[in-house]
């Protein structure tokens, strides 16, 4: 099975529902993510959503800001060689690190 982009580009809003709607912890794989990312056990509703959201952005956006550089440097080789998709790939990578960033800056 091949992993398209649209699946990696949802993999962090899945997570989050899945967090979400699993409750307040009742599984011990949810309550130890709940503990590892901060949540607090005592929120519910849309703060437990927001916290949820803030504690799964941060390693998204560490492993965004890793692969950034790497995707450029890429996609400037892919353009180098004459590649009509590596200016894509350049600007791909910036607008999900732009997108994680903002996102970030909201929910804090």
């Amino acid at each position: 099975m091949r992993l398209s982009i649209q699946k990696v580009r949802l993999l962090p809003l899945v997570v989050a529902v899945a967090l979400f709607s699993a409750g307040a912890g009742h599984s011990s794989q949810v309550a130890i993510i709940r503990r590892a990312a901060g949540i607090p056990a005592n929120a519910g509703g849309l703060e437990k959503f927001v916290a949820t959201c803030d504690a799964l952005i941060t390693p998204c956006l560490v492993a965004a800001a890793a692969a950034t550089p790497l995707a450029a440097i890429g996609g400037g080789v892919a353009m180098a060689f004459g590649s009509r998709r590596g200016l894509q790939i350049v600007i791909t990578a910036l607008g999900i690190l732009a997108l994680l960033g903002s996102v970030k800056g909201i929910v804090a």
